[in-house]
């Protein structure tokens, strides 16, 4: 294990924007399969991998992987930590705290949305139906962002190295998103629709609207 994390650490040295595409977009794929295995398992249904929709969260994970590290390199630049020698908690306290705001209340809203309107024109919609999915998923899902990644972009900002940020976002994504999707399918006031959001499953603003649609 630790010389694989001595390789992939050498490769982002020297590629770090391909090196992050790739990872992020690999972990992308795991997180869908897996997110697709446990709703086949909860719906007692077979087993039938979308192998399109597992390629549309790939191409979304890549792509959005150098953004992040864009955006990452952008706070610890607007937001820098005290020298070690230097660090008294109050200041790491605030100078993580800034971070962590700057992230979940400028980008978070903006990322959410995108993601919401990149799925769409993948999938060959049209942007009616992107304004549908923002008018009804966008908030419920930015509240569901609030409940877990402010937590975990403290850990992020404040102890994760800079080059490991992306991939540890996306491995906790494995995890958060499955389990808002075993979460959503135990639920029986669900709306079942299809819309795909990064496995964050959330009930609708208007479920009538929702089953207008499909």
């Amino acid at each position: 294990m630790a010389s694989v994390l001595r390789l992939w650490t050498a490769m982002a040295e020297r590629q770090p924007i391909l090196t992050l595409a790739i990872t992020n977009g690999s972990l992308g794929g795991v997180g869908d399969l897996l997110a697709q295995a446990i709703e086949s398992h909860n719906t007692k249904k077979r087993f039938q991998w979308n192998a399109q929709r597992t390629l549309r969260f790939i191409a979304w994970g890549a792509l959005c992987a150098p953004i992040f590290h864009k955006w990452y390199l952008f706070l610890n630049r607007a937001f820098p930590l005290p020298p070690t020698t230097q660090q008294k908690k109050l200041g790491f306290v605030t100078t993580v705290s800034k971070r962590v705001a700057a992230d979940q209340f400028a980008y978070a809203p903006v990322g959410i949305a995108g993601f919401f309107v990149a799925m769409n024109f993948m999938e060959g919609k049209n942007w009616a139906s992107a304004k549908l999915r923002l008018r009804e998923y966008y908030l419920p899902t930015l509240l569901a962002n609030y409940m877990v990644w402010p937590a975990v972009q403290v850990i992020n900002f404040g102890f994760i190295p800079t080059i490991y940020r992306v991939p540890f976002s996306s491995v906790v994504s494995i995890f958060w998103n499955t389990f808002i999707s075993w979460a959503n399918s135990q639920s029986a006031s669900a709306v079942d629709v299809p819309l795909e959001t990064a496995h964050t499953h959330v009930e609708p603003l208007h479920p009538e609207a929702i089953e207008s649609k499909v």
